[in-house]
């Protein structure tokens, strides 16, 4: 007697899990579930930084899930367009198709660099309630969820460091300029950022060295998921486009393309770009942002020549810019910088 036929993988009903982790023993229900029903249900599991912390512990859940990271918005979400898996760009692609951004697209990138890509400010559409979302956001990450996964018990150094950062967004953090700053141990500092890393306030970037000679190889950069948190307007746009990038590397590892990383170069004389891409530490793809800057920034075709990578863009806070600068090597505006990235 032959078993009844499956249904198709595509064809599967969804069930979606939200907050499980709060509830006692999740991981033994959850596995439960999956291996009574894997073959006839697909199931989406969501939560806060609790949830990507405790999948980290105790009874192990591997073998029966992939990880997907859920970042801020892209123009595509607010355009309601899903990026394709298959066709979707990357840097090992053997050229380039620059779409022209059209208006809907261009207005919800614009968007997204004033109100950042959270979903609660996007939906009320207000500067003056972002502001107000953000205070609480603050609160509750530098209180309840740093509280909760950390053994911190200064919290309120911990604050004073989350606006100590926005000013040093953009170039390689010292660890000691903030120790002096908070007058706390090094270890202090370190254990701080790790924990704002973990509630997913921050990033950082690694300084990449690779074939290069006199590189700066211990400093990282730091980043704000909520770009918004920057004042200066140089500074927030680069970090918008940090943001954009991180969530490419991302989505591109997680698809299978690779394994992608994002860098950021710089050496001792000074000569540094914004951002390098790479696939198993090959550099493919360099991006230098820029507020308005139409010249090119020489260090992005000296970096572009010594690592011996495909493309290289200098991306300006600028709606419809193209120009291409050189073999490679682009000018953009942001709008259709974006159209590139899932």
């Amino acid at each position: 007697m032959s078993s009844p036929a499956l249904p198709s993988p595509n064809r599967l009903p969804w069930v979606v899990f939200d907050e499980i982790h709060k509830y006692p023993r999740w991981k033994n229900i959850l596995k439960g579930y999956y291996d009574e029903w894997r073959n006839r249900i697909r199931f989406i599991v969501t939560g806060s930084a609790r949830l990507d912390y405790f999948r980290r512990s105790g009874d192990s859940l591997v073998g029966r899930y992939f990880l997907f990271r859920m970042n801020p918005l892209h123009p595509n979400d607010l355009a309601g367009r899903a990026p394709d898996m298959k066709a979707s760009w990357t840097p090992h692609s053997a050229g380039l198709a620059f779409d022209v951004a059209d208006r809907e697209f261009s207005q919800a990138s614009s968007l997204l660099n004033d109100l950042t890509g959270f979903p609660e400010p996007l939906v009320m559409g207000t500067r003056e309630f972002y502001e107000r979302w953000k205070n609480q956001h603050i609160s509750l990450i530098t209180g309840e969820d740093a509280r909760d996964l950390s053994r911190i018990v200064n919290l309120r150094k911990l604050e004073t460091l989350v606006f100590l950062l926005p000013e040093r967004v953009g170039a390689p953090l010292s660890l000691n300029s903030l120790r002096a700053a908070l007058d706390c141990a090094h270890a202090s500092v370190e254990n701080w950022l790790e924990t704002l890393k973990k509630v997913y306030l921050v990033f950082d970037i690694a300084p990449y060295a690779g074939k290069l000679k006199r590189s700066v190889v211990k400093e990282r950069k730091f980043y704000f998921w909520d770009w918004g948190m920057v004042n200066d307007p140089g500074k927030r746009f680069e970090n918008y486009a940090a943001v954009m990038l991180a969530r490419a590397v991302s989505a591109w590892s997680e698809w299978g393309k690779g394994d992608f990383r994002l860098h950021y170069l710089r050496t001792r004389e000074g000569r540094e770009v914004d951002f390098l891409i790479t696939d198993k530490q090959k550099p493919l793809l360099l991006v230098e942002c820029k507020s308005n800057e139409k010249s090119l920034d020489p260090s992005v075709s000296y970096f572009k020549e010594r690592l011996g990578v495909p493309f290289g863009f200098q991306v300006v806070n600028m709606a419809g810019v193209l120009r291409q600068a050189g073999p490679g090597v682009f000018i953009v505006g942001i709008d259709r910088f974006l159209r590139l990235l899932p």
